[in-house]
């Protein structure tokens, strides 16, 4: 009886104790079977309950990666549980068997689950409000949508989903800060420009925002700076219209000086150069 309950303990262990009558008599003739796990779960390897436990593996197979012994397809589920939960995802989200199958047939490893969730979901859900939003307006995505589009590798890859994470954060600073409406592709153009980092975003929009009077009105000859002139001068991504920028701001000064209205109400204009520099 206690190789037979220690069967019933390995069973459980790896999801299968519904085959503990069928390989109880197994154990019964020769007990020594507990002894090698490996041994006695490949000898249920074509039982539908087997197949179905470790689906991942049928996935990997017919994407011509190797598969997983039971060992280290169970230690693979516990990593994924381990990274869910040091990211204080609730229990039940994305942390059942058929969501780590998904995982494992995709050949998902814990370090890129930890990527997914870190660097996407949770950038986006403990962001300020704007962020998410800025991911619904952009790719129309709903708040189920938003998880799914970060942790389920058959929905996006994990550098598409970290870059549109970013590009929603760039598009939230310049509405925020500056009053601009990026499209997809400038967030993402700019969020790539900037590597990622969301300070400087927050940093150049708000550079820009503070001076919206100053660059907006026109003196006699000059033409309107546009709104992509103003991103580009400001990050730096465009020469030409980081020099339109300070060819103005000289002008604006000069005019100051002269005694022009402008400057009793504007501070802080010198101010205006490219962000980084």
């Amino acid at each position: 009886m206690a190789a037979v309950d220690e069967l019933k303990a390995i069973l459980t262990y790896y999801g299968l104790g519904t085959l503990a009558d069928v390989l109880s008599a197994r154990i019964v003739d020769d007990p020594t079977l507990v002894e090698n796990p490996t041994v006695l779960l490949s000898s249920v390897r074509d039982t539908t309950e087997y197949k179905t436990r470790f689906k991942g593996n049928e996935t990997r197979r017919k994407a011509g990666l190797p598969e997983l012994s039971p060992f280290d397809y169970v230690g693979l589920e516990n990593s994924y549980r381990d990274t869910l939960r040091a990211n204080s995802l609730p229990k039940g989200f994305y942390d059942t068997q058929d969501d780590f199958a998904n995982f494992i047939g995709k050949d998902i490893s814990s370090n890129e689950l930890n990527a997914r969730v870190s660097q996407g979901y949770n950038a986006v859900m403990q962001a300020e409000p704007g962020t998410k939003a800025e991911l619904k307006q952009l790719y129309g995505l709903s708040d189920g949508d938003i998880a799914a589009f970060f942790i389920d590798p058959t929905r996006f890859n994990q550098s598409e989903a970290i870059k549109k994470a970013q590009a929603a954060q760039v598009a939230s600073e310049a509405r925020r800060q500056a009053g601009f409406t990026l499209d997809a592709a400038g967030a993402e153009a700019l969020a790539t420009e900037l590597k990622g980092n969301i300070g400087t975003a927050q940093q150049g929009f708000q550079q820009i925002g503070a001076t919206q009077e100053l660059l907006g009105m026109n003196l006699q000859g000059e033409t309107t700076l546009t709104q992509a002139e103003q991103i580009a001068g400001t990050f730096g991504t465009n020469q030409a219209a980081a020099q339109r920028i300070a060819t103005r701001r000289r002008k604006r000064q000069a005019t100051f000086e002269q005694g022009g209205g402008f400057a009793a109400t504007q501070t802080g204009t010198t101010g205006l150069g490219t962000v980084g520099q």
